[in-house]
């Protein structure tokens, strides 16, 4: 990915987490919140599903498509659903630090990788 592209992903990013976050929990809310079926871990369909929430609530016109003027980020680039959910499940990849599939607790509420 060109550098220049990066800083504008990891604000998509962090406006995708802030979102999530916009009430106050405790780290274990926090995780009870992604963790839909209440088994103690997040599979990847799990966290695509709650990163998504925000994408969902961005997308003004419910095309799949976030244009610059739904973005909370100036200067935004266009961004289909489908590279949101790449960029996602690469991060979700990165977190699952021992290949299982899942996040557990401790992987998730990990500093992002």
């Amino acid at each position: 990915m060109p550098a220049e592209r990066r800083p504008r992903r990891r604000a998509l990013l962090a406006a995708a987490l802030a979102a999530l976050l916009a009430a106050p929990v405790t780290a274990n809310d926090y995780f009870s919140a992604v963790d839909l079926d209440g088994d103690g871990r997040i599979s990847l369909a799990e966290f695509l599903e709650r990163m998504g929430y925000a994408f969902g609530q961005m997308d003004l016109d419910g095309n799949d498509v976030l244009e610059p003027h739904e973005q909370h980020v100036p200067d935004a680039p266009r961004i289909t659903r489908a590279e949101h959910e790449a960029r996602f499940t690469a991060q979700f990849r990165r977190q699952d630090s021992n290949g299982d599939g899942y996040l557990s607790r401790a992987e998730f509420l990990a500093p992002p990788r």
